[in-house]
């Protein structure tokens, strides 16, 4: 992986992405995050379905999901339309962020932000259900590939706690539905977390604030049909 390409580095965003190609582009950004981090290791790997991510030379398959609620992705989607939308249709997105659990506060240099009132268990519950849903396609994964993980991205950075204890929450999510899966990667905003269900063991990479703009921004080129595989960026 490229990420420091004059056309990554350049690249600018002043609209949403289409809701449409979003989970495509999240899939995109998974896919780069993994190939950045783990160099040769996901060459093979492409984007496709059932699940998300295959690499049919190693018969490894990973299927993707979001940790974000409903609501979350409400309160992002009219946050970016506040930051960026009609002045006169600004108080219409601060009510959706309210009505979604969010306060919307001003900074230092006039500069917006939201934030959710939301507990640390709330935090574990959802996460947990994440890979408990997933984990009954598990099965059907297995008749075509031979090692089988998840990988879950976490849209909203983390609170402190519930980075600290992700592999705990993982260990006790994986343990109550049987194993299924091989391995779990969590990828947020700063850091990427590798966990082997069957050993226990943990890896975690940090990423840089940068890293991870670029990282998005390519999964959201790709999928948007401005890079494939077969360029620089991904090589």
């Amino acid at each position: 992986m490229d990420i420091n390409t004059d056309l990554v580095k350049s690249k600018k965003y002043i609209t949403p992405i289409k809701s449409s190609i979003q989970n495509s582009s999240q899939e995109y950004r998974i896919l780069a995050t993994l190939r950045y981090l783990y160099p040769g290791r996901f060459d093979n790997m492409i984007k496709s379905e059932s699940p998300d991510l295959q690499d049919s030379e190693n018969s490894a398959g990973i299927e993707v999901t979001v940790a974000v609620r409903q609501d979350d992705m409400k309160a992002s989607r009219a946050f970016s339309e506040l930051c960026q939308g009609e002045p006169e249709k600004k108080e219409k997105y601060k009510e959706i962020i309210k009505n979604c659990g969010y306060s919307c506060d001003l900074l230092k240099g006039e500069k917006l932000a939201i934030s959710s009132s939301g507990t640390s268990n709330e935090e574990k519950i959802f996460f947990q259900d994440s890979i408990r849903k997933k984990a009954k396609k598990c099965p059907q994964y297995r008749m075509n590939f031979s090692t089988v993980g998840l990988a879950i991205l976490l849209p909203e950075i983390p609170t402190s706690y519930a980075e600290t204890h992700l592999s705990e929450w993982i260990s006790e999510a994986t343990h109550d539905t049987g194993n299924l899966f091989d391995f779990i990667y969590v990828i947020s905003h700063r850091f990427c977390i590798y966990y082997d269900v069957q050993t226990n063991g943990i890896e975690k990479h940090t990423l840089t604030q940068e890293e991870s703009n670029r990282l998005s921004t390519i999964g959201r080129m790709t999928a948007e049909g401005e890079l494939s595989l077969l360029n620089k960026e991904w090589l």
